[in-house]
């Protein structure tokens, strides 16, 4: 191919995308159905149309909620050099994460205090 030769993108072999399976969760399906009956020709009435639109709303916080439930919060703590190594040290000893040692010890301040 000599150098003032252009090549389309037609020449080039492409494979199709893979079709993505979704998953739905039962907070999702809710929301579908609610959009669902939103969008129906039974539903001429103003009043009709905002009990499912209620519906939907009240349909979509649910699906967000079950989706925060098993998120994780994230905290950062500065330790200073000896404090980072007699936790690490702890870690190895007791065969557990520092994670799971700093989770377990702001459990027991927060229960302390009354928190």
């Amino acid at each position: 191919m000599s150098g003032k030769e252009m090549l389309s993108l037609d020449e080039f072999a492409t494979a199709p995308r893979k079709q993505r399976a979704v998953v739905k969760t039962p907070a999702s399906v809710d929301a579908d159905r609610a959009v669902e009956a939103q969008d129906a020709p039974g539903l001429e009435e103003p009043g009709e149309r905002r009990e499912a639109s209620s519906g939907a709303s009240k349909a979509l916080r649910q699906m967000k909620r079950a989706r925060m439930k098993g998120a994780s919060h994230f905290v950062n703590v500065n330790l200073d050099r000896d404090t980072k190594r007699r936790l690490k040290l702890a870690s190895f000893n007791t065969d557990t994460s520092m994670q799971a040692i700093m989770e377990k010890a702001i459990r027991q301040y927060l229960d302390t205090n009354g928190f």
